[in-house]
């Protein structure tokens, strides 16, 4: 049973990762780089730090993925008012574009899935998918 779950969900994963990458070779971003920016943009601002770790990549790679995407208009970077050796990374208004739209691109595919569903199995699947979201076991 767990092992069918396993591959339910594998094949759910791929295909909202498919959608990243999609809008990654439309933007010349990696599907990483767009991750990193969904991530800044549900937290509106991050340190670089906290980024890095949010995001479980080396400091350099984030780094570079941060000049990058400063470059190309997608986040800016200031010196943090709270400690003068970090600076704090926000996204801009074109992130918030590009993110809204490839939120809405996965939410379509997520209903498309879900269109053969009665709206009491939506919720059964929604309420199940909050209770193992709430139990945060990591296997090693």
């Amino acid at each position: 049973m767990y092992k069918q779950l396993e591959q339910l969900i594998t094949l759910t994963s791929n295909d909202l990762n498919l959608v990243s990458r999609r809008f990654g070779q439309r933007t010349d971003l990696t599907s990483e780089q767009l991750e990193m920016l969904r991530i800044l943009h549900h937290y509106n601002m991050l340190s670089q730090y906290d980024l890095t770790m949010k995001i479980n990549k080396e400091q350099s790679i984030v780094s570079r993925w941060i000049k990058k995407l400063c470059q190309m208009g997608y986040i800016t970077s200031k010196q943090s008012s709270k400690d003068l050796r970090c600076k704090d990374l926000m996204v801009t208004e074109k992130t918030k574009a590009l993110v809204q739209q490839i939120n809405e691109v996965r939410v379509a595919l997520i209903e498309a899935r879900c269109q053969n569903l009665t709206s009491t199995d939506i919720e059964c699947l929604n309420n199940l998918l909050h209770k193992l979201n709430n139990r945060h076991t990591y296997v090693q």
